[in-house]
Formats: C-alpha cells, structure tokens, sequence
C-alpha cells in the first residue's frame, strides 16, 4: 500500500510504499498529504522587505511633499498647507528611523500617515 511520508516540520512531503519508508522526523498519511507550511522569513528577509515598505512609503510621502513645498516656495502656501507640509515631512523622518527601532525588522511599529490621520 502507498502513501506519503509528511515531513513533522510541515515543510513537505514524498512519496512512500509504505509505513516501513517513513523516517524518524516523518509522519504516514495515506490520502492527499497536507499543503507544505511556509518557512517563516529570515532576518535578512524580514529586513528587505521592511526596507522595501519603507521605501515605497517614502516615495508616496515625496509625492505629497513635492506639491506643498512648491506652494511655500512660491510663497503661495496655506496655513493648512504649511500644517500639511510639517505633518509630511514628520512622516518621512519617522519613515527614515524605523531601523532604530528596537524590534526592527520584526516588529516595526509604522509610522502613520497625515492622509490617514486627516481623512
């Protein structure tokens, strides 16, 4: 009879004879074998993928900078522009600091942006 040795880690699977084929680390299991369980991220993976938030971020709070300091430039800006204009340029400073957290990559605690602190 045929089956399948699961891995216990969860992490795959192969195809058996038997009981007999399993290992020590394995588990039989006759019908369909259960989905692999993904490996969690490494350091360096949790990291660039932080960094890769960070940098998309970053570029969303250019984009909404670019506008306000155009207008304080031409001496044409708002009080609420100018507030606007702080609030942006706070979130990209925090954006840039997120490595100094304690618990990066791990755990970044993001900071939030003015869109969603306004609307």
């Amino acid at each position: 009879m045929s089956g399948y040795a699961v891995r216990n880690d969860g992490q795959g699977w192969r195809a058996v004879d038997g009981k007999d084929d399993v290992g020590v680390d394995e588990w039989y299991c006759l019908d369909n074998p259960p989905d692999p369980v993904s490996l969690p991220l490494s350091f360096k993976e949790l990291e660039m993928k932080a960094k890769d938030e960070r940098d998309k971020l970053l570029s969303i709070a250019a984009n909404r900078i670019g506008p306000l300091q155009d207008a304080v430039d031409t001496d044409s800006a708002t009080v609420d522009e100018l507030e606007y204009l702080k609030l942006w340029k706070l979130y990209r400073i925090a954006l840039n600091r997120i490595q100094q957290q304690p618990t990066f990559p791990i755990d970044v605690d993001w900071p939030v942006s003015p869109d969603a602190i306004l609307n």
